[in-house]
């Protein structure tokens, strides 16, 4: 841009200005110079369009489910693996007790 034209105003111009900028091999500097622009308005506008450019977010839709609860009265063990064993409350102690040992 010879200098006894204005420098860019609207973000289009300023974008157009950035991609010619990108499409060539110019530094910013040099590029600036070549234009008339001011380096410092340069960047600032070069970071602001790419702050423009962030991506969007999508939602998507979830399901969540939760973890059947066993009938009232029932006793559940849960492994650190995440196993579970459900059974009746009633259950024999002694039968549990060896269960329980052979799990360990």
């Amino acid at each position: 841009m010879p200098s006894n034209q204005t420098s860019p105003t609207s973000r289009d111009e300023w974008s157009e200005h950035i991609a010619m900028w990108l499409a060539g091999k110019l530094t910013r500097i040099e590029y600036c110079q070549q234009y008339d622009l001011t380096l410092n308005t340069f960047i600032y506008q070069n970071k602001r369009r790419q702050q423009g450019q962030t991506k969007s977010l999508t939602l998507v839709p979830v399901t969540v489910r939760t973890a059947p609860r066993p009938a009232s009265g029932d006793l559940v063990l849960r492994g650190p693996n995440g196993w579970s064993l459900a059974m009746a409350s009633d259950v024999s102690t002694a039968w549990l007790g060896e269960l329980l040992g052979r799990l360990a």
